[in-house]
């Protein structure tokens, strides 16, 4: 039976290795924490209250609260006919959310997603006329 010993810590060996390669490949360990979810839905209007259909939005997740580090990439949406885009379940922590719209003044704001349900609103500006200043060298 000498010749079964061997095989016994090779099959040890083995058992590590798929242990390894399961960790690796599903998650950080057996168990591991549900990341928290908010539902996020937001409303874009006018000064006078009116909604702004199809205006995009771009929702993009930040490394915290630093605004020029965005991790991943932005999520795209357009607005419905009464205003508003709900999107789909996000993870909680930093958002950068910047609306563009035809006749209006681009918006953007950092918002907190904290809560398994939130809104955010978005008043728009109107258009104001531009002018670009040169200056010859």
């Amino acid at each position: 039976m000498t010749f079964l010993l061997p095989a016994f810590p090779r099959l040890r060996l083995a058992a590590v290795a798929v242990g390894l390669w399961l960790c690796a490949f599903h998650g950080a360990g057996p168990v591991e924490a549900a990341k928290a979810l908010t539902s996020l839905r937001v409303v874009v209007v006018d000064t006078d209250g009116k909604p702004i259909p199809r205006a995009s939005i771009v929702v993009s997740r930040l490394k915290g609260k630093n605004k020029n580090k965005i991790k991943g990439d932005p999520l795209q949406i357009k607005t419905s006919l009464q205003g508003a885009a709900p999107l789909p379940p996000l993870e909680q922590g930093f958002y950068m959310v910047q609306v563009i719209s035809s006749g209006y003044q681009t918006s953007g704001e950092m918002i907190e997603l904290k809560e398994p349900e939130q809104e955010y609103s978005v008043v728009m500006k109107s258009h104001r006329d531009q002018f670009s200043v040169h200056t010859a060298k």
